[in-house]
C-alpha cells in the first residue's frame, strides 16, 4: 500500500506509513460479484446400498460415479467445488465466465444422468439434480487448494433445494437459468414452489435435454414477427442469392458484430427467399464448449446435409463418396480414417472399415482432407444451389477448419452461397479473399430501437423512454429486449395515456441473461483492464483517464484503454474524456465490483471532486457520498445541491435531492426530513410556472428522478 502523505510502498497489512507514521487508507477488498450456474448431483439411495452391500463395494462404486461426475463438469469447462458424501456441487462461470453457462451447466447434468446410467444392471446407479443461477460474491483468485472456492449467494442454496425436489433420474433447474440459456434447453414447466428458507416462489423446469440445432434463436430479443431493421444488410443477402442463381457462381459472406447483434436472426430471415429461389438451406452452428470435439462441425454438416435427404449421414457418406470411379485403395483409405473419426465421436456403422484405420494420426488428419474434399466435390455435383450458414464461427473447432476452408474455395465456382456469423476479434485468414464479403452489424438506429421496444412491450413506447432505451443498449438487439422485459417487470416501465413510459430508473437492476453476456466478455479481458472498467465505472459512464490512474494508484498507459475500445466497452469522447460504449456495459462493470469495493472508490471519487472545488460538482459529489454509505456528509451536501439547482430554475432536480436527503435524515432527523420534503413540494408546485416562464408547455412538466 503506498502512503498517500510521502509516497512510500507500507508493508502488508499495515495501518501507518512506517516512514513518515501517516495513516495508510483501508486496502481495497478483493474478490467480486458475478453471474454463475450451480450444480449439485446427489445419488440416489447411497443409505440403502450401504444396507444391502459391502461398505468396500459401496466405496468404490461411489468414488467411480463422482469421478464420472467431475469429468462431465470438467469436459464443458465447470469448476468442481467440492465433494459432499455421495453429492457434488460445481460452479459455471468461475473463475472464468461464459455467456453460455447456464448451457454448459445444463449438458453437464445431462452427461452425468447418462453415464451413470449406461453401465449394467449391477453397476447403474441414478441421480438427482438441482440446477440455478444467479449472483454471487466470488473471492479473489483461483479455487483454493482444497476445492472450496468460497462463493457465497442464493443460486447455490436454491441449487441444493432444487435438487432436493427432483425425482430419481431428474434434472430441475429454476427460471433463472432458463432465461439464461436463452432458448437452447427443451423444458417441460414444474409449476412454481417456495422452497425451505426462501419466500419468494421459485419456477421450476425439468430439462429434457438440448434443444434441436437450428430450431433456437441464440438471441431471441428480437421477439417472433418481422425483422426489426437490417434492411440494407438484408437486401445484399437477397440480392448475392439472386446474383449467384443467374451465374451459377458462388459468393461468401462474414456477418461481424457482438454477441446479441441479431447475426443469426438476420441469417433466419433470409431462409424463405433462399428456399424461394430453389437453394436448399443447410443450417450448421458451433458452440463455445464444442471447440475441444474432433470435426464437430464436419460431422454436423454431415448431418445435417443427410437430414435433407431423409438418411443418415453414414449412408449419404457412402453415396457419395464410393462411387466405381473409387480404386480400390483409396476405399481402404478412406474408410479407414471415416472410421477413426467414428470411434472417437461414439456413432455406428463403420466397424468393418475400422480394420483400415491408419496408425500415424498425421495420415488420418490427411486422409480426411480428400475425404472432404471428394465430398463436396459430390455433393455440389449431385445437388443444386444451396446456402451453408456456419453460426458463430469464432467458436469453430480447429480439426473441422480446413473442412470450412474447403467450402469456401469449392464454392466460388459453384452456386452455392456460404453465410458466416463472427464476432470482430476472431475473422478467419480467407476473410479478405475475393468475393468474400464482410458486413459489419452495428446496433440499431433509434427508430429502429423504439419499434423493436414496442414489440417486446406489445404498446408504443413514447419517445424519452425509446430514446433513453437507445442511449443505454447502444440499439444492440438482445440487449433491447432484455432491458423492456427487465422494465416491464420491475415497473420501470408503465403503461401512461396509452403508452408505454418510463417512471425512472432507480429500481432496475440488469438482467441476468445481460449480467452473463457482458460478465463473459469483461471476464475476457487482462486482471489489470478488467480493474480499470470496474474503477471507472464508480466514477461515471464518463472518465479521465487521470481520474481512474488516481483511484487505482498506479499509472496507467493510454494502450490500456486503445485496449478496452478495441474490445468495444469504451469509446473515445470529448476532452481527453473516455465513455462507456453504452450505459449497459458501465452496469455490468459496476455490478461486478463488492459492495464493499464501491463504497470505497465512491467515497475517493467525492474526495477528488471536493479537492478540485468545481462548484457545479455539488450534485455529483453528494451522489458519491451517497453511494460511499457516507450519510453525515451527504444529507448537507444534497441540500446545498437543491439549494444551487432552484436557484438555476431546475425545480425538478432540486425536488429530487431534497427528497433524497428527507429520505436519509429521516431516522436522525425527523423534524429536519419534514422539512426537506415539504422545500421538495414547494418546488415541484414551482415547476409549472418555471416551465411557463420559459415559453415551454406547463403540462409537460414532470420532476426528475432522484440521483443514483
Amino acid at each position: 500500500m503506498r502512503c498517500p502523505t510521502c509516497g512510500t510502498d507500507g508493508s502488508t497489512g499495515a495501518t501507518s506509513c512506517l516512514a513518515c507514521g501517516a495513516a495508510l487508507p483501508e486496502p481495497a477488498p478483493t474478490g467480486d460479484r458475478r453471474i454463475v450456474t450451480a450444480l449439485f448431483a446427489d445419488l440416489v439411495d447411497y443409505v440403502r446400498m450401504l444396507a444391502e452391500h459391502d461398505p468396500e463395494e459401496v466405496r468404490a462404486r461411489v468414488t467411480a460415479a463422482l469421478a464420472t461426475m467431475a469429468a462431465a463438469i470438467e469436459r464443458v469447462e465447470g469448476t468442481r467445488e467440492k465433494f459432499i458424501g455421495d453429492a457434488v456441487f460445481a460452479v459455471f462461470g468461475w473463475p472464468r465466465a461464459h455467456d453460455d453457462d447456464a448451457v454448459r451447466a445444463a449438458l453437464a447434468a445431462l452427461a452425468i444422468r447418462d453415464g451413470l446410467a449406461g453401465g449394467g444392471p449391477d453397476e447403474a446407479l441414478e441421480v438427482r439434480i438441482g440446477i440455478a443461477t444467479g449472483e454471487v460474491v466470488a473471492a479473489a483468485g483461483s479455487p483454493a487448494a482444497d476445492g472450496d472456492l468460497r462463493l457465497t449467494g442464493e443460486a447455490i442454496t436454491t441449487a441444493a433445494r432444487i435438487q432436493s425436489l427432483a425425482r430419481p433420474g431428474e434434472i430441475l433447474l429454476d427460471d433463472a437459468t432458463r432465461q439464461a440459456a436463452r432458448g437452447r434447453l427443451a423444458l417441460d414447466p414444474r409449476g412454481s414452489v417456495v422452497l425451505r428458507g426462501q419466500s419468494i416462489p421459485v419456477e421450476v423446469h425439468a430439462l429434457r435435454g438440448e434443444a434441436g440445432m437450428g430450431a433456437w434463436v441464440p438471441y431471441p430479443s428480437a421477439v417472433p414477427g418481422p425483422l426489426v431493421g437490417r434492411r440494407r444488410e438484408r437486401s445484399i443477402i437477397e440480392a448475392a442469392i439472386e446474383r449467384i442463381k443467374r451465374t451459377g457462381k458462388g459468393e461468401v459472406i462474414a456477418l461481424v458484430g457482438e454477441a446479441g447483434m441479431g447475426k443469426s436472426r438476420l441469417l433466419e430471415a433470409v431462409a424463405p427467399i433462399a428456399r424461394d429461389n430453389g437453394f436448399a438451406w443447410t443450417w450448421t452452428e458451433n458452440v463455445s464448449y464444442g471447440r475441444g470435439e474432433p470435426y464437430r462441425w464436419a460431422r454436423q454438416f454431415a448431418q445435417a446435409v443427410a437430414d435433407e435427404h431423409g438418411t443418415d449421414s453414414g449412408s449419404l457418406v457412402r453415396q457419395l463418396l464410393f462411387t466405381d470411379d473409387l480404386s480400390p485403395e483409396e476405399r481402404r483409405r478412406f474408410g479407414g480414417a471415416i472410421a477413426a473419426i467414428a470411434r472417437d465421436a461414439a456413432f455406428s456403422g463403420w466397424e468393418q472399415e475400422a480394420r483400415d484405420m491408419p496408425a500415424d494420426p498425421t495420415e488420418v488428419a490427411a486422409t480426411l482432407v480428400e475425404v472432404a474434399s471428394r465430398y463436396l466435390d459430390r455433393l455440389m455435383a449431385t445437388t443444386g444451389p444451396r446456402v451453408v450458414v456456419v453460426d458463430d464461427l469464432h467458436w469453430l473447432d480447429p480439426s473441422s477448419a480446413g473442412m470450412v476452408d474447403l467450402l469456401v474455395d469449392r464454392s466460388i465456382d459453384q452456386p452455392w452461397l456460404i453465410l458466416t456469423t463472427t464476432r470482430a476479434d476472431d475473422l478467419p485468414a480467407w476473410n479478405g479473399r475475393a468475393r468474400v464479403r464482410r458486413i459489419d452489424l452495428h446496433g440499431l438506429a433509434e427508430p429502429e430501437t423504439a419499434r423493436l421496444a414496442t414489440l417486446v412491450a406489445q404498446a408504443a413506447v413514447d419517445a424519452d423512454g425509446a430514446r433513453d432505451i437507445h442511449e443505454w443498449t447502444g440499439g444492440n438487439p438482445l440487449f433491447v429486449g432484455e432491458t423492456v422485459r427487465a422494465f416491464l417487470e420491475d415497473g420501470t416501465l408503465r403503461r401512461r395515456d396509452g403508452l408505454v413510459a418510463l417512471s425512472g430508473r432507480g429500481t432496475s437492476r440488469l438482467p441476468v441473461t445481460l449480467r452473463a453476456v457482458l460478465g463473459a466478455r469483461i471476464d475476457a479481458l487482462p486482471e489489470a483492464e478488467r480493474e480499470v472498467l470496474g474503477v471507472a465505472s464508480v466514477v461515471g459512464l464518463t472518465f479521465r483517464p487521470g481520474v481512474v490512474a488516481a483511484l487505482i494508484e498506479r499509472p496507467l498507459s493510454s494502450r490500456t484503454f486503445d485496449r478496452l475500445a478495441d474490445a468495444a466497452l469504451i469509446v473515445p469522447a470529448d476532452d481527453g474524456h473516455w465513455r462507456f460504449a453504452h450505459a449497459l456495459i458501465h452496469d455490468a462493470a459496476y455490478a461486478g465490483l463488492l459492495a464493499s469495493r464501491r463504497r470505497l472508490l465512491h467515497g475517493r471519487v467525492a474526495d477528488q471532486l471536493e479537492q478540485r472545488g468545481a462548484p457545479t460538482a455539488l450534485g455529483a459529489i453528494a451522489s458519491h457520498r451517497v453511494a460511499a454509505g457516507d450519510v453525515a456528509r451527504a444529507v448537507p451536501l444534497l441540500r446545498e445541491a437543491a439549494e444551487s439547482a432552484l436557484a438555476l430554475g431546475a425545480a425538478a432536480e432540486a425536488a429530487a435531492f431534497w427528497r433524497q436527503a428527507a429520505e436519509l435524515a429521516q431516522t436522525d432527523e425527523p423534524e429536519a426530513a419534514a422539512a426537506d420534503r415539504a422545500r421538495a413540494d414547494q418546488a415541484v408546485d414551482a415547476i409549472p410556472l418555471l416551465r411557463e416562464a420559459a415559453g415551454l408547455d406547463p403540462a409537460a412538466a414532470s420532476p426528475a428522478p432522484g440521483p443514483v
